[in-house]
């Protein structure tokens, strides 16, 4: 019992040190510099598509998500993490990451939004806050390989 928790000890520690390289920081800024430009086109996508087309706030959510699906997945490979792994496994993994995503950032959206009674706008930072930290460690050890 002893050897398998200084096993896990160390697995812990080595995933953790990983993250602490002048590389990681590094990748970490472009991720964040990435995170805040997809960001921005869909915050921007989802006021416009509510306010300007009137679609429900969940719909321009969903389809905002979606567009910036693109623009994230295709900067964050080939500027954020520099990686040459196989596109189309990328993609499709990247692909299950977003549709995970989306249904926590709906889930979340509509229950902040419905629920607590927080604007949609205000709702939409949380629900992004929620969400980036786990993609960077997902994004770096699974996707972006």
């Amino acid at each position: 019992m002893f050897k398998n928790s200084q096993v896990s000890g160390s697995l812990f520690k080595k995933f953790i040190s990983d993250f602490f390289t002048a590389s990681a920081l590094s990748q970490f800024g472009r991720y964040l510099v990435t995170g805040f430009s997809s960001f921005g086109l869909e915050y921007l996508l989802l006021y416009v598509l509510t306010e300007y087309a009137g679609l429900w706030y969940i719909a321009s959510n969903s389809i905002a998500f979606l567009v910036s699906f693109w623009f994230n997945f295709l900067l964050n490979r080939y500027w954020s993490f520099q990686s040459r792994y196989s596109f189309p496994k990328q993609l499709l993994s990247y692909g299950v990451l977003f549709v995970i995503n989306l249904c926590i950032s709906n889930m979340l959206l509509y229950i902040i939004t419905d629920v607590f009674g927080v604007v949609y706008l205000i709702s939409k930072v949380i629900v992004i806050a929620v969400i980036t930290p786990w993609n960077f460690i997902i994004y770096k050890k699974i996707i972006y390989i």
